[in-house]
């Protein structure tokens, strides 16, 4: 049981603090890349810990799934009665309930979201294929005013309209580039997964923040990536241009999320550190969540250790 209280411990640190760290990151002298990568990673992390704890919980003591750390049922047993210990198997199960029927409602808050996701998505590009011109990934719609966004998923998308067309070259590459960064590092996916984590559990600090944060950093780093391809003044400008126009919630619209921020952060973005490879910066990301949930499996077990010493002196 030791190894699933540790679990729980982590997913619980991770789950309230990593909002604040990940804040640390959220500057215009790191990639956006790489604060985006840490929320991500860290909302899959409480994701995966949370019925890991739970399984372990819901297995009965002595089935070895522990491991050589899983020492807290056979500690307290010894200990207090020399036999089971009833309260320990209640509360055992008791939080393997909770902690399954919390995974249980994400799958279906998951599933029922990507269901209407995936209808929404598949009739909006089917109506626009019907009345636009399609260019390889970017469908060009007869509309002056200058809207872009781009729709994810298989038949993943760029709609933009003859308004972005008559933009100045640089202007229009860096709209286009933006877009397609956005369908390269799967932004549109990102942004789904944060909204299904605060649905379902939106009582975790981290589930509930995240949402905002990830629809800010995906735009962060389209721009970034666009900025490197074509220069931050281009994407300013495009910025400044373009429209969201009648973009579905389910697409990311070049300027719809945190424009001024993003003038900002474009302004400032000379400082960023462009020597960290971008795999370095996903290791790093990891690190930073990887690390919280070390330490409070190695707090658990020291407690528990130090609670067995004392208990049986």
């Amino acid at each position: 049981m030791t190894l699933a209280l540790g679990l729980l411990a982590a997913a619980i640190v991770i789950g309230v603090a990593a909002p604040a760290y990940l804040r640390l990151a959220v500057t215009p002298r790191v990639r956006p890349g790489l604060a985006l990568a840490g929320w991500a990673s860290s909302v899959l992390a409480v994701s995966l810990l949370v019925p890991a704890a739970g399984l372990l919980l819901a297995f009965p003591a002595g089935s070895g799934l522990d491991g050589l750390i899983g020492m807290a049922n056979t500690c307290v047993n010894a200990v207090l009665s020399r036999g089971e210990v009833v309260w320990a198997d209640i509360a055992r199960l008791g939080g393997a309930a909770v902690l399954l029927g919390m995974t249980v409602r994400v799958i279906a808050v998951a599933l029922v979201t990507l269901r209407r996701h995936r209808r929404d998505r598949r009739e909006h590009v089917t109506l626009l294929r019907a009345v636009g011109h399609a260019d390889g990934r970017v469908l060009w719609i007869e509309t002056p005013v200058p809207v872009a966004y781009s729709v994810g998923g298989r038949d993943a998308t760029i709609v933009a309209t003859r308004g972005v067309a008559r933009l100045s070259a640089p202007e229009r590459d860096a709209v286009l580039a933006h877009e397609q960064a956005h369908l390269r590092g799967r932004h549109h996916l990102l942004v789904l997964l944060a909204d299904i984590a605060a649905v379902a559990l939106p009582f975790i600090p981290l589930f509930r923040l995240a949402p905002d944060a990830v629809r800010v950093l995906v735009e962060l780093a389209a721009d970034a990536d666009a900025a490197r391809r074509h220069g931050p003044g281009p994407v300013r400008s495009a910025l400044l241009s373009v429209t969201a126009g009648q973009a579905p919630n389910t697409a990311l619209a070049m300027s719809r999320d945190a424009v001024d921020a993003r003038l900002l952060w474009l302004e400032n973005s000379h400082l960023a550190t462009r020597r960290m490879p971008v795999r370095a910066g996903y290791a790093l990301a990891t690190v930073v969540t990887t690390v919280p949930a070390l330490l409070a499996v190695a707090a658990v077990a020291a407690l528990v250790t130090l609670y067995c010493l004392v208990a049986a002196g």
